[in-house]
């Protein structure tokens, strides 16, 4: 799937469906890997500016299962 020109939101939102689980839900499995506390409002707000770290993005994907992939683009 390309999500090249996708924002957080719409990143977090597909990743977050498939693996059922809610904001809350994630961040508390996020508490509970590194012991930092982020409220989910601080959470939702940086989804929603477009301003979640890579890092951050990598932490949850491996928490939710899944691997991310960079492929050069076919002509």
């Amino acid at each position: 799937m390309n999500i090249t020109d996708w924002n957080n939101d719409e990143i977090m939102r597909l990743v977050m469906a498939r693996g059922h689980v809610t904001q809350k839900m994630l961040l508390a499995d996020l508490k509970d890997e590194d012991g930092n506390t982020i409220p989910q409002s601080t959470f939702s707000c940086k989804i929603r500016r477009n301003a979640l770290k890579l890092a951050e993005f990598q932490q949850v994907c491996k928490l939710l299962g899944y691997e991310i992939s960079i492929e050069p683009v076919k002509n």
